[in-house]
Order: structure tokens, then C-alpha cells, then sequence
């Protein structure tokens, strides 16, 4: 099959996210297995992802040609305008602005690439990449959703074109089962398929239940709001004094200004020595061998893979039970503590497991165990299914 993955909802050069960690590891599996893959993509420079991508993965950025940038990737500062004014009344309605304006941008680009490089089927990798796609190129091809995050969160900011867009597409992959009800009700005539995101095995397992020195609740993810970090701050500070062998350590992008604003947090309570804000790494195998705790404080998630990849380590998982993703992941009081949303609940749940060392390994026992159904030669051959009965429709 020859297949285009549309990446236009988020920017791709050196992204260090979620969706395209997907992108990279789901292109280089079709490649493998005889496909031609090509990344279609939009950002204001050119060049690869943060991720490893296969050689033989195509990527073409659209917005330029021959090396040079030809279209604007910003919408004109009136139209900023109008979007950051109506946003707080609806979100939707800002959508639909970026949706609009971006759409006559992009649309031109796309089809000019499909016009040239046929296919047989398109991989979106988000709705207003299928919005762009569909509506701005007028492509004909079968187009294949994807969607990255649980519709609970996504499907109610939508806006018309992008609702329209979604509704031409061939049919739509969620990432767990909890999604499939209000998909359905959102696009009742279109087919959804559950496929999880694919979790390796671990390249080097933790051993949360070993004897030690010095014991760690590692927090994997770009710091921003919506992750929430700050709240397990604020759990952990109140244990540090009956578990001075403990400490805290938040790994990813820390330069948001949620970010700063946990480092003055951090600095203000006299907690640098216990809370540690360490960036983004490359060998995240050896933070999940040296842990003892995961936690995750999201305020919602698609299918969040740093939680996965703990899991997959034998680490045993703390969260939140009204957070999508990481309540359809953690099976409480198996693999994990699933508690309501407070601080005083996070630092109780978070105690349980430092006092106990035996629960810690049977729990992160658990959880590996629970990630072997999402094995990637079990996720790449439900994707290689659906795009080739997609693709001979």
C-alpha cells in the first residue's frame, strides 16, 4: 500500500509529544512490513522528528517548496484576535477560526502534493487534519481517523467543518473501549475500531520492591497544566519528613510557564533537595529502572504512554479515578491506587506505597502483565488490517 500520514494538528520537527511518537513508531512498522509510508506535515522549518524514524519514511513538509517557506503557518494578527476573544465564550467557535482560515492555507498545499504522489489510503493523525484534508484539498481518497485523545475531552470543542470532515471519513480508531459510546454518539453512521497505542516490552525493568538506599516516585511528561504536576508537588511535601529516603522527580519539557511557576513553587517551600524538575531525556529506560513509584496527576489523557511504559516496567501506577485514560489503565488495587481528586487523597495513596515495599512489586507485577495486550506486533496488525480494507474500499 502506499499510505500519507496527514500530521497537520500539531507541529512535527523535534516534538518530543505523544502523537508523534506514534506517528515515528507506526510509519517505521508499515515501512517494515513493505509499505510506502509517507509523513505529510506542517511546521515552520523542515527536518525530522524527535523521535527515530525509518530512512525509507517519506516526510514533505507543506508549507514549503525547493527549500523555501511559502506559506504562513500563523493566522494574521486580527484573526488571532477574534479567536483569543471568542475562546473563552466557546471554544469551538475558536476552533472554527483557526479551522477556516488554516483550511485556505493548508488546502492548496495538500492537494497540490496528492495531485502528485497518489496513494491508496490517508492516516490522519487528528481531526483538523482530516478537516484540512477533506474539505480544504477536496481529497477523494479513503481517509482513516485517528484520534490521540479520549473523545470525552476532544468530540464537544469540535467545530461544524471539522464535525463535517469527520463525518467523510472511512472509519475512526479510538484508543479504548471507554471511548466507543460517545463516538457513536457524535458520528452515529460512521464505523469505530478500538486500537490501543503499541507498548514495548521494557529495555530494562524496575525493581520496586527491592531493598534501597534512596527511594523514587518519578512523574513522566511535559509539565504543563493540564498535566497537573504541581498537585503531586504538593501531595509529596507533606511526606518528606517521615520518608527522608524518598524523592520526587518530574521528567519532560519544563518550559512552560506552568513549568516556572512549579520551580518558584519548588524554591519558595525549600524543597529543591527532595523535588527535582530534571527536563527532557533520551535514555527515559533508565528513569522507569530506577523507580519505585509512578504518578500521574493528569486532568485527562488519550492514551498516556509514559503511564504505559511505566507499567510495562513493573512500576506500580498512582492516579486519578475521573481521569480519562489513566482510570481505563490502572486497574485499582491491582496495578495501581486510583483515588478522587485531592491532594490529601494523592498523599495517602502515595504513603500506602512507600510503606510498603511487597505491594509495590506485586502491584508493578500486575501492571506488566496488563500492558502485554497492547504488545506492538499485536497494535501494528490491527493498523495494517484496517488500512487494507479501508484501502480496497
Amino acid at each position: 500500500m502506499k499510505i500519507i500520514i496527514a500530521h497537520f494538528g500539531t507541529y512535527y520537527v523535534n516534538m518530543a509529544g505523544g502523537v508523534e511518537k506514534v506517528t515515528c513508531n507506526l510509519a517505521n512498522a508499515l515501512v517494515e512490513r513493505g509499505h510506502e509510508v509517507t509523513i505529510l506535515y506542517r511546521d515552520d522549518k523542515e527536518g525530522n522528528p524527535y523521535f527515530p524514524l525509518d530512512k525509507r519514511v517519506n516526510q514533505y513538509n507543506i508549507l514549503f517548496e525547493n527549500g523555501k517557506k511559502v506559506v504562513s503557518e500563523k493566522l494574521p494578527l486580527p484573526l488571532r484576535i477574534v479567536r483569543e476573544l471568542v475562546r473563552p465564550f466557546k471554544q469551538s467557535a475558536a476552533q472554527a477560526v483557526n479551522a477556516k482560515f488554516k483550511g485556505k492555507q493548508y488546502g492548496p498545499q495538500i492537494r497540490k502534493f496528492l495531485d502528485t504522489h497518489p496513494a491508496d489510503v490517508i492516516l490522519s493523525c487528528s481531526i483538523p487534519s482530516a478537516k484540512y484534508v477533506i474539505e480544504d484539498a477536496g481529497c477523494t481518497l479513503p481517509v482513516v481517523e485517528m484520534i490521540h485523545s479520549h473523545p470525552r475531552v476532544q468530540f464537544p470543542d469540535l467545530s461544524t467543518a471539522e464535525k463535517r470532515a469527520v463525518e467523510k471519513c472511512k472509519v475512526m480508531q479510538v484508543l479504548l473501549p471507554s471511548g466507543l459510546k460517545l463516538a457513536h454518539q457524535y458520528f452515529p453512521h460512521l464505523p469505530v475500531v478500538v486500537i490501543g497505542n503499541a507498548v514495548a516490552p521494557a529495555k530494562k525493568p524496575a525493581h520496586p520492591g527491592n531493598k534501597k538506599d534512596h527511594h523514587v516516585i518519578i512523574c513522566v511528561g511535559n509539565i504543563d497544566v493540564r498535566k497537573n504536576q504541581l498537585m503531586l508537588a504538593e501531595a509529596f511535601s507533606g511526606l518528606t519528613s517521615d520518608f527522608p529516603d524518598w524523592t520526587l522527580e518530574f521528567w519532560g519539557a519544563d518550559r512552560s510557564l506552568y513549568a516556572k511557576h512549579m520551580k518558584k513553587w519548588i524554591e519558595r517551600n525549600h524543597l529543591s533537595h527532595k523535588i527535582h524538575i530534571n527536563g527532557k531525556t533520551d535514555h527515559v529506560e533508565d528513569v522507569y529502572a530506577e523507580a519505585d513509584i509512578f504518578c500521574l496527576p493528569s486532568r485527562d489523557e488519550g492514551f498516556p504512554l509514559a503511564l504505559t511504559e511505566a507499567m510495562a516496567a513493573g512500576i506500580p501506577a498512582v492516579g486519578f479515578s475521573d481521569c480519562t485514560g489513566v482510570s481505563d489503565l490502572i486497574e485499582n488495587g491491582k496495578s495501581g491506587l486510583l483515588v478522587t481528586r485531592s491532594v490529601d487523597e494523592l498523599a495517602r495513596a502515595l504513603k500506602e506505597l512507600m510503606n510498603h515495599p511487597a505491594l509495590r512489586k506485586t502491584m508493578g507485577n500486575a501492571g506488566r502483565q496488563a500492558m502485554k495486550q497492547y504488545a506492538p506486533e499485536h497494535i501494528w496488525n490491527q493498523w495494517e488490517m484496517v488500512l487494507e480494507e479501508y484501502a480496497k474500499k
